[in-house]
């Protein structure tokens, strides 16, 4: 699948208190650590030019307030970001809110497919292809037939659903989606 005639750029929300704590998010609604707003601030400085023609945002709150941050650092309208569940993290089933060493030792097979790399749907894990199925629909209907004039779409979502627009995008096997660069908290990138 070909990425749409637009600069996209990934921008994955700031830290949490769960992320800090080495806790899986997935679709809790966990708000930005007080260092995640300073990072979003910092990230939305960063991406204010050229200026963001369209943001779009997942609906959970520590990508909503990192979207607001770029929006207001860029002088944009935050009542302008599109909000959309399709972009949101992919759901972790029994994973969420418990830290790697608490998978590891309830979870030992799925945790060790995941840490070598398995990004399927296991353990209540939604896995990166329907994420990928959610997610590349909601970027790509943003793009299709709209008039634009700097073309920068940028785009606030999380860690795995990054992975998966990206692997889409690119038309990337799945299975090696794991191993492809991600942007860090509170960081992004382009897609080429």
């Amino acid at each position: 699948m070909a990425a749409p005639d637009w600069e996209i750029v990934l921008a994955r929300h700031g830290p949490t208190e769960w992320s800090r704590a080495g806790r899986f998010s997935g679709h809790t609604d966990i708000p930005l650590s007080a260092e995640g707003r300073t990072r979003a601030a910092e990230l939305g400085r960063a991406l204010r030019r050229p200026l963001p023609e369209r943001i779009l945002s997942s609906d959970l709150t520590r990508a909503r307030q990192t979207a607001a941050a770029i929006a207001l650092a860029a002088g944009l309208d935050p009542h302008r970001i599109t909000i959309s569940s399709g972009l949101r993290e992919e759901s972790l089933g029994s994973w969420e809110g418990r830290t790697r060493a608490q998978v590891a030792g309830t979870n030992r097979d799925g945790y060790a497919r995941w840490m070598a790399g398995d990004i399927g749907a296991f353990d209540g894990r939604e896995g990166l292809a329907a994420v990928a199925r959610r997610a590349v629909p909601v970027l790509l209907g943003h793009c299709a037939g709209r008039p634009r004039t700097t073309g920068r779409l940028v785009v606030v979502t999380h860690a795995n659903t990054a992975l998966a627009l990206i692997g889409a995008l690119a038309d990337i096997p799945p299975g090696q989606w794991a191993d492809l660069p991600c942007p860090g908290p509170g960081e992004a990138m382009v897609l080429r």
